[in-house]
């Protein structure tokens, strides 16, 4: 049984502190000095702006939640420009309590794709109505539900320049041609690699062929019988792409019998943005009790050099709503 861990509180990082404190004390030099002559509120600019690598909020209103989530990193504009075609893939093939992204947290993303004026959203996984119809938050965004086009199920066969053992794949053509691509999975449990996430989650890109070799290629007996292999796919496969964005949910989840379900239910209500697909992994992993290097797709793809581990490097931004 591993232990969980509580990460609900908003704590200022040493940096955060550091920072505050070496502002205030240019305030207050200034005055003394006698070198500000605005209105005080002239003196914030003296506070540099915070980037973050992370950020977590937390609390009941998904859809907010996640429009925070990516504002606080600053904001979709950041991540995507302005008449591009942005590919989504969602983690929604699921139904069972736990198992899929809240069709609140996708609707929020069309939401700010669509603010940023770009001209094309194009969902990388099938996306259905049934999906949408999991939320009846969904009924009255039917007009930004329209907007979202289904990719064509056009496979092409890619080589995969430094895997070790997936070296070609079978994927779906609009992940290689959109202009950006958004990865929003969701954090559960998995029986064969104990937790999916962002790196896991571009399986949804592959065709019934690949998606085969991840889990028999090495002559395994069963879909999980080699998880060492099967992880090594998975970080091999994430080397075609990185996301420009990824927004996940861990708001609700299933901590056994992943990734299918029905299994049991945990609750941090949390949505998590960043774009380190390492780390955010990373501190979805220990959402669900783990440390980061025991889920072995996110130690290989950080032997990669695909991100950062050790969440004692990340700026993380924690916000309870």
């Amino acid at each position: 049984m591993h232990k969980k861990t509580d990460h609900s509180l908003l704590n200022l990082s040493n940096q955060s502190r550091r920072s505050f404190l070496k502002a205030g004390a240019l305030i207050t030099g200034s005055f003394i000095a006698g070198n500000i002559s605005g209105p005080l509120t002239n003196a914030a600019n003296l506070f540099p702006e915070e980037n973050f690598d992370l950020s977590a909020v937390m609390g009941d209103d998904y859809y907010s939640n996640t429009i925070e989530a990516v504002n606080t990193l600053g904001g979709m504009k950041k991540f995507v420009s302005k008449g591009s075609t942005v590919g989504l893939l969602v983690n929604s093939r699921y139904n069972k309590p736990g198992t899929y992204v809240k069709p609140e947290i996708t609707l929020a993303a069309v939401t700010m794709l669509l603010d940023a004026g770009v001209k094309k959203i194009i969902s990388l996984e099938r996306v259905t109505s049934s999906y949408w119809q999991l939320s009846p938050f969904s009924k009255k965004h039917q007009d930004k539900i329209k907007a979202v086009k289904i990719a064509e199920e056009n496979f092409i066969e890619v080589p995969i320049k430094g895997a070790a053992s997936l070296k070609k794949a079978e994927v779906i053509k609009d992940f290689l041609d959109c202009d950006a691509f958004i990865n929003i999975p969701i954090f559960k449990e998995h029986e064969g690699i104990r937790k999916t996430g962002n790196l896991k989650n571009l399986m949804g890109l592959t065709s019934y062929s690949t998606n085969r070799y991840f889990h028999f290629g090495s002559n395994a007996g069963d879909w999980y019988s080699d998880a060492a292999f099967l992880s090594q796919c998975i970080a091999d496969v994430n080397l075609l792409r990185k996301p420009a964005l990824c927004i996940c949910d861990a708001t609700e989840y299933i901590t056994t019998n992943g990734p299918f379900g029905p299994g049991e239910i945990a609750r941090a209500k949390k949505v998590v943005a960043g774009t380190d697909r390492v780390a955010i992994d990373a501190y979805g992993a220990q959402i669900l009790g783990y440390k980061p290097e025991e889920i072995l797709p996110i130690k290989m793809a950080a032997e990669y050099g695909m991100g950062e581990i050790n969440l004692k490097k990340v700026k993380i931004k924690e916000i309870v709503s």
